[in-house]
């Protein structure tokens, strides 16, 4: 796994993202949790920046947190409270918590814990939220350039979508915000729907989360119960966690298979708006801003990892 990484978290909890911080926490030899910073997309800012707050303490992370923009760049933010409950956490209560945001803007926290690191260090950005706040930093904030690492978004899809037939919902909620990101020529992971519909958790995995009654499994478990009774899972065998696939990549890439191509976020008013157009074309127009798009996943292997960090969340005294 490397070296210790610092991590900016950008994120809209949001069930997947609640998982998606279980990784974090379960694995602190790995990530070094910088901040956590919110985004309206799963739910309202006001909605995701309290789960945020909450989440952070209930895991042990205790990561500040700042709360970032209201809207995307250009139009009123759509939320999923159909697939994730009108609290965002599939309606499930996380123990209250004292702790408020910090007063900076997200995107003066992030740059601000950017620019602080000693001058060789460098910080991995995972958004797994719409990417406005991530947008904007890199537009506004040009001199945090040379001090990121990578950037590992989850969003989109090489083809089709899950919010209309061409666009995933994360890149749909701001296609904007995101083109600001894609094409910034920044190292660029995107973890969409090709691999992260390949790595879920069905309903004997929540079966199991729920009869071990451990502290943190017993609310994944209600959580995964919840997205798995909603219209959009009920169907499936599996819940995609879309979120994981991020913090996943980070800790084992080698169950992981992506190709580096070129990829424009459409920001038309059309039937595309919001898609990731990836040109996987030799010699392309773009070759010089390639991204790596992950295609495929170890399916097993990621649900096996992924139960043992949240199993190992329940030993934890200090949490």
């Amino acid at each position: 796994m490397g070296t210790r990484r610092n991590i900016l978290l950008d994120c809209d909890p949001g069930i997947d993202d609640a998982i998606a911080l279980c990784l974090a926490a379960a694995h602190p030899e790995a990530f070094r949790l910088l901040g956590i910073t919110t985004v309206a997309g799963n739910q309202t800012i006001e909605k995701v920046t309290e789960n945020a707050l909450r989440l952070s303490e209930f895991l042990g992370l205790h990561a500040p947190v700042a709360r970032g923009a209201r809207t995307p760049v250009i139009r009123e933010p759509l939320t999923a409270s159909g697939i994730h409950g009108k609290n965002g956490l599939g309606d499930v209560l996380f123990p209250r918590t004292t702790a408020e945001p910090v007063k900076e803007s997200a995107v003066l926290f992030m740059r601000n814990r950017i620019m602080e690191l000693p001058p060789k260090e460098k910080v991995t950005l995972v958004a797994i939220g719409p990417l406005t706040n991530v947008g904007l930093l890199l537009k506004a904030c040009p001199e945090v350039r040379e001090r990121i690492l990578e950037i590992v978004v989850m969003g989109g899809a090489s083809t089709g979508g899950n919010v209309t037939s061409n666009a995933e919902f994360n890149i749909y909620e701001d296609p904007e915000g995101a083109a600001m990101v894609f094409l910034s020529g920044l190292p660029l992971v995107m973890c969409g729907l090709d691999v992260t519909e390949k790595c879920g958790l069905d309903r004997e995995d929540m079966e199991l989360l729920l009869q071990r009654g451990g502290r943190v499994s017993e609310k994944i478990g209600k959580m995964l119960q919840f997205y798995l009774d909603s219209p959009g899972y009920r169907s499936k065998k599996a819940a995609s966690i879309h979120d994981a696939v991020t913090f996943m990549y980070l800790l084992h890439p080698e169950i992981f298979q992506g190709e580096k191509m070129y990829v424009q976020v459409d920001c038309s008013r059309g039937i595309s708006r919001g898609a990731t157009v990836c040109d996987r074309r030799s010699g392309a127009p773009g070759q010089e801003l390639p991204v790596l798009v992950l295609l495929d996943a170890d399916t097993e292997k990621f649900r096996e990892y992924l139960l043992e960090g949240i199993f190992s969340l329940d030993e934890k005294k200090e949490l």
